[in-house]
């Protein structure tokens, strides 16, 4: 059976759903302003829901979480910098 998860691991698994949160809100601020092109804004859609996804599943592994927020927000940073 499953052990119940720490302290740490809620803490960690509540700021990786914030990050993920905030950059799900620049995403949608940055489509909605015309920042970003709207095929970046679908393909980036789709890549964050799949990360969501994965790191729902996944959430009692805080490394993995942590690591996949910050990929995701960089991978929008970059993205929106260069189809800008």
């Amino acid at each position: 059976m499953n052990a119940p998860p720490t302290e740490r691991q809620v803490l960690y698994g509540l700021v990786a759903a914030a990050w993920m949160l905030v950059t799900a809100i620049l995403a949608g601020v940055a489509a909605s302003v015309g920042l970003s092109p709207a095929w970046w804004s679908v393909v980036f859609g789709i890549g964050w829901l799949a990360a969501a996804t994965y790191g729902i599943r996944r959430w009692r592994r805080t490394g993995r979480l942590l690591l996949l927020s910050l990929v995701v927000f960089v991978a929008w940073t970059v993205g929106t910098l260069l189809t800008r």
